[in-house]
């Protein structure tokens, strides 16, 4: 008789934390020290983990900044709940799920974008020049949401498949609060999977990517501790379940970058004219070397604002400019 697959478990609820390092650190972790074997086992699998990339003081500055920009203290965030006064942390940050680019009001999540731990990964991975276009806050709270099966490209593509997620753990990442779960290899043959909506209330309004050659089986968990980071390729298939804990949350801080030399069309209504093969989305943040394009000036075009969980309803959800 088979055994059930770690997937399997987790669906049912029946895996404990830290399942998948109970006969040691899986494949795939390194410390910053060992950057160029980290590149190297990401070129291969899509994806690798930096263990110890902040230290638990900056892990600790980065979890009270999300609680000041929850709270309102940094700026207007589009779609933010509205505070009646009188609510504890915990209650307002449970309200949140996702805000996306968190760095256009947050000095701290701004210098982030450009720790050493991404610096020196990054340069590896894409090359001398990087740049960085978004950032993502989530919160994930128990009983939150995790997202389906998707593509990072399909949101941000590139022209040269150098997009790259950074996503640092802000707390410990298990099976049980909603960790990541990746396909290693599925970022290899650059396909891109069309995606559709999935009516699966585990998971928030972002659709999911159909008609790929995997199964859930083949995914493995990517559970971190406070302060590691995750780089994953644009084409990389992952997921992530909802939380299931009793309590706490499963916050990180998710930033995208790729090759400054590369353009990036990110079409968000219009705001780019001129020919195809030209369109580029300047509003950017370089991280590393120079900028080939930097003639072009730069823009301030998207908005900071709330990503829909769906318990709610997901209405007509659409990407916010500013």
């Amino acid at each position: 008789m088979t055994s059930p697959s770690l997937n399997s478990l987790a669906e049912a609820k029946q895996l404990p934390a830290w399942s998948s390092w109970k006969d040691g650190t899986p494949a795939g972790y390194f410390g910053l020290e060992d950057a160029d074997s980290a590149a190297t086992f990401f070129r291969e699998n899509g994806f690798v983990v930096i263990e110890g990339g902040f230290s638990p003081s900056e892990i600790e500055a980065l979890r009270e900044e999300a609680t000041s920009i929850c709270r309102g203290d940094r700026g207007e965030v589009r779609g933010m709940p509205p505070l009646i006064g009188g609510e504890t942390d915990e209650e307002i940050l449970r309200q949140v799920l996702c805000i996306h680019f968190p760095h256009k009001i947050s000095d701290l999540m701004f210098e982030t974008l450009k720790a050493k731990a991404f610096v020196e990964v990054l340069t590896r991975i894409i090359g001398p020049n990087v740049k960085c276009m978004q950032s993502m806050l989530f919160i994930k709270a128990a009983g939150k949401p995790g997202q389906a099966w998707h593509q990072d490209e399909v949101y941000i593509p590139t022209r040269d498949r150098t997009l790259t997620g950074g996503w640092i753990a802000m707390d410990d990442a298990t099976v049980e609060n909603g960790c990541l779960w990746v396909i290693p290899g599925s970022h290899r043959t650059g396909t891109m999977y069309f995606q559709e909506w999935h009516g699966d209330d585990r998971f928030d309004c972002s659709h999911e990517a159909q008609g790929f050659p995997y199964t859930n089986d083949d995914a493995v968990p990517v559970e971190v501790k406070a302060g590691s980071v995750v780089f994953f390729n644009g084409y990389l298939l992952h997921r992530s379940l909802p939380n299931y804990a009793s309590s706490g949350f499963r916050r990180s801080l998710v930033n995208h970058y790729m090759s400054a030399e590369s353009l990036l069309p990110w079409h968000w209504g219009g705001e780019m004219d001129g020919p195809v093969s030209q369109l580029d989305s300047r509003d950017i943040v370089m991280i590393a070397g120079e900028d080939p394009y930097r003639f072009r000036g730069y823009k301030n075009i998207h908005g900071v604002h709330i990503r829909p969980d769906g318990q709610g309803g997901c209405g007509n959800y659409q990407y916010n400019k500013k």
